[in-house]
């Protein structure tokens, strides 16, 4: 994973001002398109916990150091402004099993996940991968959603970058508390996450989709 540098987190500010320009929002904060949404199931040292219930201090499981303190918790609505949840902040429902969540879940369209595939091993040299939710249109039935009630939506923060279980084996990032702070952009020793832009997420999603074609084929032809 590649740390966050100063022009990348100017590059997502802009993106996210072009998103709501595009559908008509006065502000970017008028939605939002990053966080675990309410009832979203997560490993802790109390068993699986509803997100919402999860309060600073508590220890969640993490995907690379085991228990995690909570940093830092804030809370807000998907979408508070009038008419319909515009397109680009439409949760996606991701079926039974599609990311090794034991339930059916929704997920945020810029809410970065950990996915495991052959070609970001062969590309990048690690076999895991974090990419943002809207490039899994399309696999195993994911698709988006229009939301017709009051999305309640939970952000967690730990001291460091986290990836943390929801839901099962499905790999969600929380990021750092000290993420937004100046110090974070120029700190190359602080661990971080960093996801894949959007249309290469896409292309290590479409190898997730011909690898289980090309499985499905030899199971086919070995019957």
């Amino acid at each position: 994973m590649f740390r966050k540098t100063a022009k990348a987190l100017e590059a997502k500010i802009a993106h996210g001002l072009r998103a709501a320009e595009a559908f008509g929002a006065e502000s970017p904060e008028i939605g939002l398109a990053e966080g675990i949404v309410a009832g979203t199931r997560i490993a802790t040292h109390m068993g699986w916990r509803p997100v919402e219930a999860i309060a600073v201090g508590d220890e969640v499981m993490t995907f690379d150091h085991g228990m995690r303190p909570v940093a830092g918790v804030k809370r807000s609505q998907l979408w508070i402004g009038g008419g319909s949840c515009p397109v680009h902040l439409q949760p996606l429902a991701v079926p039974v099993g599609a990311l090794g969540n034991k339930t059916a879940m929704l997920l945020l369209p810029e809410q970065s996940v950990l996915v495991e595939s052959d070609m970001a091993e062969a590309v990048y040299g690690d076999p895991f991968a974090l990419i943002p939710a809207a490039a899994l249109v399309g696999y195993r039935g994911i698709d988006r959603i229009t939301p017709h009630q009051r999305v309640e939506v939970v952000v967690l923060e730990f001291e460091e970058d986290e990836v943390i279980y929801a839901n099962g084996s499905g790999l969600i990032h929380c990021a750092s508390v000290h993420a937004d702070g100046i110090a974070a952009l120029f700190d190359e020793e602080m661990p971080s996450y960093e996801a894949l832009p959007l249309e290469m997420a896409r292309s290590i999603v479409s190898g997730l989709i011909d690898e289980e074609e090309t499985a499905h084929a030899y199971a086919y032809a070995a019957e």
